[in-house]
């Protein structure tokens, strides 16, 4: 289901995915071009508007019908629904924090909603065609899943199945204290009165396991759960119908995951480190002390290994002891250990193992403001500080951070270079597929900021060879005053970036553009937008105000 309040979605924009498959508007092309679209060069102007009057704060809901949700500009209460194939507006009174459904097969698209803007309490349901149903769940949250004809609700300590419409509700479990959505092959594991219960894609149990529960970690290819017999691991059994639990070792504790490695205390009394290799299964006690939450495994080489006890190794992981808190340690594969700096984020370290002379960076000395340096050092002993003012929970390397905003750099080796200033700590990048091309939002000021685009990727700076000139890529201004995070990379739409330019803060409204980033061209599709929503075929756009005021939609041609 797709989540709305009165404060989510207002000036905010929405990249979804190519709406499960449907056509929002039916007529305006076959069904190839809908099943198979083809990317497209330009946006069609102009566009079609679908319906009169001052909306705002779009989404969408999915049934077999698609249906376009929008609250009104008059009124904060109500959000009114309307179907594409029939867009004539019905309003749902009363509408705070909403969740709307994604399910193309459902016959009726479903709403569920609080009367408040909060995340709990007495939730209500109405469906597309604004019929609102007696039915309610108190002490409940947002809904966790739906099928077809049913939504799954957790409220209070009970987890339920419901149809709104006949008033039905079923008991999944009780004692509910965690959901774990989209854990692996379509399940979801609910940690209920200690024991770990499975529900397949159609909420049908699998099992119940565990007891006494503790940490449960996703991975790549199921999920590994701590409970008192130790440390298991679940994954899907043959043809997906069934789920397979494995004890991999009794007395576990501590439970961390980076990439392909678990590490872990076993025995706990003990605090021994041991390693697991996910994709294996194979277990490794690794001698030697450190903090089993942050430790990175590095094979030494191109070659790889899997065995960190016959095979070289380096390891970056934080210890803490009587003379420094989280220390950040790196040890060699002789077995030789070094202390960089103290109070580091291991989140932000990176290891290259296969150089000529090994090196690294990681972010330390960190404060309470979450700001600290970023710092160089190789194998050899050299250390050295590129960066100060680094913000930890930056997208990216954002130096010299002012609460708001931080520097842009990139690392290759020892050399740090900054390629903008006045970067937010998110939603800042936006990029092809191919890697031609990287579109870039600062200078952002508190009212809007700049566009700027370069030929190449973060990534791809990063990876310039260590012997290989690293200079930074002249940036192309693509426009100035764009309202901050209103840029889209509009995907398989067509390869470029629409935002809304020439932003007014005061009325949060802006000049709807879009760029094609590889033939070079700018386009502008309306004027005084307030937000927008971007599909694999389509633009849906919202003006509040004035004699265009509507809903209206550009298709990709």
């Amino acid at each position: 289901m797709t989540e709305s309040s009165t404060y989510r979605w207002p000036k905010a924009v929405l990249l979804l995915p190519a709406l499960l498959g449907c056509d929002i508007v039916q007529g305006f092309q076959d069904a190839g071009d809908t099943l198979f679209p083809e990317q497209g060069t330009h946006l069609s102007t102009p566009a079609l508007r679908l319906v009169r009057g001052g909306y705002r704060s779009l989404a969408l809901a999915a049934g077999r019908e698609l249906s376009v949700l929008a609250r009104s500009t008059e009124s904060d209460t109500s959000l009114f629904v309307m179907r594409f194939a029939n867009p004539n507006p019905c309003e749902i009174p009363e509408v705070g924090r909403y969740l709307a459904s994604r399910n193309p097969n459902r016959a009726e698209a479903g709403i569920a909603y609080f009367h408040e803007d909060v995340a709990q309490g007495t939730l209500h349901f109405a469906d597309t065609s604004c019929n609102t149903f007696d039915f309610e769940v108190e002490d409940a949250r947002l809904p966790v899943g739906e099928t077809e004809t049913t939504i799954v609700v957790w409220a209070g300590g009970d987890l339920f199945e419901v149809k709104p419409e006949s008033s039905e509700r079923t008991e999944l479990a009780s004692g509910v204290t965690n959901v774990i959505t989209r854990a692996f092959s379509g399940r979801t594991l609910v940690l209920t009165e200690g024991r770990l219960e499975v529900f397949d894609a159609e909420w049908k149990s699998q099992g119940s396991f565990g007891d006494g529960v503790g940490t449960v970690l996703k991975t790549s290819t199921g999920a590994l759960y701590l409970d008192s017999a130790g440390l298991h691991r679940l994954s899907a059994g043959p043809n997906n119908e069934t789920t397979r639990d494995e004890l991999l070792e009794p007395d576990a504790c501590s439970l961390g995951l980076r990439g392909d490695w678990a590490t872990f205390y076993a025995p706990c009394a003990d605090a021994r480190l041991v390693a697991l290799h996910e994709p294996t299964g194979k277990l490794y006690d690794l001698p030697f002390a450190a903090d089993s939450f942050n430790i990175r495994l590095i094979p030494a080489g191109a070659g790889g290994g899997t065995n960190p006890l016959e095979d070289p190794f380096w390891f970056l992981f934080l210890r803490n002891d009587e003379t420094s808190a989280n220390a950040l340690v790196l040890r060699n594969p002789d077995g030789d250990e070094r202390i960089i700096a103290p109070n580091a984020v291991l989140g932000y370290s990176d290891f290259d193992a296969a150089a000529a002379t090994p090196y690294g960076h990681a972010l330390v000395n960190v404060e309470e403001d979450r700001t600290g340096d970023y710092v160089y050092f190789d194998a050899d002993g050299a250390e050295r500080t590129l960066a100060r003012g680094v913000y930890t929970r930056g997208d990216r390397l954002l130096a010299d951070w002012n609460g708001t905003t931080g520097s842009l750099a990139s690392v290759s080796g020892d050399r740090l270079e900054i390629l903008a200033h006045g970067v937010p700590g998110s939603s800042f990048e936006f990029t092809d597929s191919k890697g031609a091309w990287t579109v870039l939002f600062h200078d952002w000021e508190g009212d809007s900021g700049r566009l700027s685009r370069m030929n190449t990727t973060l990534d791809a700076l990063a990876q310039t060879p260590l012997d290989a000139p690293f200079t930074v890529p002249t940036l192309e201004e693509v426009a100035p005053r764009v309202g901050p995070f209103t840029t889209v990379a509009l995907g398989a739409l067509l390869p470029g970036t629409s935002f809304l330019a020439n932003y007014d803060a005061k009325t949060g409204t802006g000049r709807l553009t879009y760029e094609n980033a590889e033939l070079r061209f700018q386009a502008v599709v309306d004027q005084g937008v307030s937000d927008y929503l971007v599909t694999a075929d389509y633009l849906l756009y919202t003006i509040p105000r004035g004699p265009d005021q509507g809903i209206w939609l550009a298709t990709g041609k």
